[in-house]
């Protein structure tokens, strides 16, 4: 009876570190990732990098780290996939938002 409860508590702590695996390595990402958005103005000036095209590289870099956010600290890749799509509706929303006001 002993043996079965240590190899549970073994299972169970395997399965733990398993889990924890991707949070430590996309909290590793995220701070790179922070690290190259706050060079980007830097860089942009010693490259002659348009704004336009560094704008766009940050905002794309904002969406990437939201979405690694929602995925693994909030959970969201081990839901069902209607839970997955429910936040596109109201994103896609803002950025129809976003387009009517820069067109206008």
């Amino acid at each position: 009876m002993a043996t079965t409860a240590q190899a549970a508590g073994t299972d169970l702590g395997r399965v733990a570190e398993e889990l924890k695996r991707p949070y430590v390595a996309v909290f590793v990402f995220l701070g790179l990732v922070t690290l190259v958005e706050v060079q980007i103005p830097t860089l942009g000036q010693t490259l002659h990098i348009p704004e336009v095209v560094q704008v766009l590289f940050l905002v794309g870099t904002a969406i990437i780290k939201a979405a690694m956010v929602a995925l693994y600290y909030m959970h969201l890749k081990y839901e069902p996939r209607i839970l997955k799509l429910l936040p596109v509706g109201p994103l896609a929303f803002v950025a129809l938002l976003i387009v009517i006001v820069m067109v206008h």
